[in-house]
This record gives C-alpha cells, structure tokens and sequence, in this order.
C-alpha cells in the first residue's frame, strides 16, 4: 500500500517493520496450536465440550484482565520493553505445554499463552500510533498491519496439520522458538535505537485513575460493547464451530479444521485490497456495520453443518472472512481515534476487554452443545450480531453530543 504522506524518519520505519514482520511470525506461531487445542482436550483427555469451554474461558479471562494491567504499564515502562516481556510469556508458555502430559499443564500453559497474546495483539497496535504521527498514515498502517497478521493466519493452520500427522516434529517447540525470533528481532531493534518514542502516563494518576478517564467517554464505553458482542459472534468458527462438528461426526475434521482457517485467512489476504477500494469512499461507520452483517449471515451457513457437506462450512466461513476484513481494522481505528495520545496503550488494553466476549462464546456455546441445541447456538449468534450494530450505531451519536 503506497503512503501518500510524509515518509518516516528512518528510525520509527525500522521499528515498525521489525513490528510488523513480528507481527507475522507470531501470528503464525499462535495459529499452528491454539485452533487443535480443543480437539486435543477432547480426545487425548476425554473432555466434555462445556469443560473445554470453561478452560478456554478462564485462561482468555484472565490473560485479558492481567493484559490490561500490562497495556497501563507498557504506557510508562514503554511500548517496546513491555512487548519483549509478553514474547517472552508466550515462549514460556509453548515451552510448558511441550513438556506436560497433564490438563493442569495445558491449563497453566493456555493461561501465559493467552496473557502474552493479550498483551501482543495490543501492544502492538498502539505502537503505530507511537511511531506514525499523521491518522492517514496510522489508518494505512493498521490495514497494513491486519493483511500481516491474516498471512500469518493463513500459514498457521497449514504448519500445524502437517505438525500433527508427523511424529518427528513438536508443534509447540516450533511455535515457542517463532516466539523466541520475534522476541530477539525486538530486542535488537531496541538496542539499535538511538531515542524512545513512547508515550508517557503520568505515573501519580494511577490505574484505575486511566481507566476512568477511558471509560468517561460514552463512544468508547458503547463501542466496546458492541465490539465484545461482534467478538462473540465472531469467534464461533473457532473453538465452537470445531466442537460441534467433532460432536455431529463431521467427516475428514482434521482436513476441515485446516480448510476452515486457511479459507479465513486467504479471503482476507485476496479480498483486503479490492474490497476496501469498493469501499474507499465508505465511513468507518459505514464498513463496520456492513462487516458486522455480513458476519452475522454467516452464522446462518454454519447452520447448514448438518448436510455434513464441507462446501457449506467454506462458503459460510468466506462471508464471515469479508465481514472481519472489513470491521475488524476499522474498530482499531475507531480506538486510535477515541484514545488519549498519552493513554494509547492504555485504551487497546482496555478495548482487549471485548476477548471476553470471545472467551464467553466457547463457555456459552459449549454448554448449548452439550444439551443437543448445537444449531439453535448459531441462530443466537445471529441476533447477538444484529443487537451489535444497535448499539454501534450510537456511538457516532455520542460522539456528535460529545462535540456539540
């Protein structure tokens, strides 16, 4: 994507790009593991499907809420010092759960996963903001930023269906040494830069003085909300959607779990450029409330799971990869926008709050799989999606109220 802006200083274009090729590797990491570990819960231990979605809920839960403290403190300690700590939390994490036969051990393991991914994902976002002052440039960057993490996405699942069919290898040893390039990349990149760009907090407001000068804001409190309720939406092709077709004997699942993620990424890195030209002219509001439909039908495919023909499965999982191309980004801009300069880490941690809605969908779910209403879960999805776009649509009034 070409900037048409004033060109970086040679400095921050370094550390953006070390970012950003980051950025790929652990996406990449995160997605050969993180897809197969239910089925593995599920047939290594033997565990019911609302159990699984307690131990994906309680490990998301708690990586987020800690996430949140971190993403305060990258604000003062700096964004690229807090990155390497939550690299080094996923290496440690990957490395546990290579070496534990027991739940206990996965559980221990998800819980550091999900806690450096919080603090990745967000840490990560916020420093394009640090680095890129102009908004037309930061906008391009999280475009950027999101095709990066969709090629990651797309090699992923790829990697971890040939992992797993091969003796040989240890999917997560291989993901804990991606990790540990990311975090010697940033390390070195740190070490070569000759001045901090990071923003500061005032260290004698406090946490949760931050965390209300965020949340005062009636745009951001509604748009958080309506993003935790698109996340739990679209988070059911995840843990949910591989449950259920583990449940319902789905033939081939390895092959359909791979076909399920590789589909998701490819639509994105194929469907990025050209749609977002379609939509050049669209408002942010515009794209995220088309993104947050188009996601919300796909819900209604995923009912077709039933014919156990894999055709369906793909087309429901191409439209609900336009819905995310689309809405996904937009919400980071949205967040960029609203954010304090001086709190930008700050309000990405606290918009990580919507991986809740994430976290609750594999509980919620789990438990209406469990008790034979598998398809009804993906019509309540539907409605939960369409009441996102109600709530989304007073965050511009808020925001006019706000400036008049």
């Amino acid at each position: 994507m070409r900037m048409n802006n004033m060109p970086l200083p040679p400095e921050n274009r370094a550390v953006i790009y070390t970012m950003l090729l980051g950025t790929f590797l652990s996406r990449a990491g995160y997605f050969m593991t993180w897809p197969y570990l239910s089925l593995v819960l599920y047939r290594d231990f033997g565990l019911s499907a609302s159990l699984i979605g307690a131990i994906f809920f309680m490990t998301s839960a708690s990586g987020i809420l800690f996430g949140m403290l971190g993403s305060y403190y990258s604000d003062i300690i700096g964004r690229e010092r807090a990155l390497i700590i939550s690299l080094v939390l996923s290496v440690a994490g990957f490395s546990v759960m290579a070496g534990t036969t027991e739940v206990i051990g996965f559980v221990i393991a998800m819980a550091l996963i999900s806690l450096g991914r919080a603090c990745t994902e967000s840490f990560s976002k916020a420093m394009i903001g640090d680095y890129v002052n102009d908004v037309r440039q930061r906008e391009k960057f999280q475009y950027i930023r999101y095709y990066i993490v969709n090629i990651g996405t797309a090699f992923g699942p790829v990697a971890g269906t040939y992992a797993l069919t091969s003796p040989s290898l240890n999917i997560f040893i291989i993901s804990a040494i991606i990790y540990i390039i990311y975090t010697i990349l940033m390390i070195t990149i740190v070490a070569i830069s000759s001045k901090s760009r990071r923003e500061k907090a005032s260290p004698s407001a406090g946490i949760l003085h931050a965390f209300s000068i965020i949340l005062s804001q009636p745009s951001f409190v509604r748009l958080l909300i309506s993003y935790s309720l698109l996340m739990f939406v679209y988070i059911s092709f995840d843990s949910p959607l591989i449950q259920f077709l583990t449940r319902i004997s789905f033939p081939d699942l390895t092959f359909i779990i791979s076909a399920i993620f590789f589909t998701n990424a490819i639509t994105v890195i194929a469907c990025q450029y050209p749609v977002l030209y379609l939509l050049r002219r669209s408002t942010v509001n515009t794209k995220i409330i088309l993104g947050i439909i188009l996601i919300s039908l796909a819900q209604l495919f995923f009912m077709l799971a039933y014919f156990k023909l894999i055709a369906f499965i793909i087309f429901a999982t191409f439209l609900l990869s336009l819905g995310e191309l689309i809405a996904m980004p937009a919400f980071s801009i949205e967040v960029d926008r609203l954010a304090p300069a001086n709190l930008r880490g700050t309000s990405f941690g606290i918009i990580n709050l919507t991986s809740l809605g994430a976290s609750l969908c594999p509980l919620i779910c789990g438990l209406l799989i469990d008790a034979g209403y598998g398809y009804a879960m993906f019509f309540l999805l539907f409605i939960t999606g369409l009441l996102s776009i109600l709530i989304y649509k007073k965050v511009g009034l808020s925001r006019k109220v706000a400036q008049a």
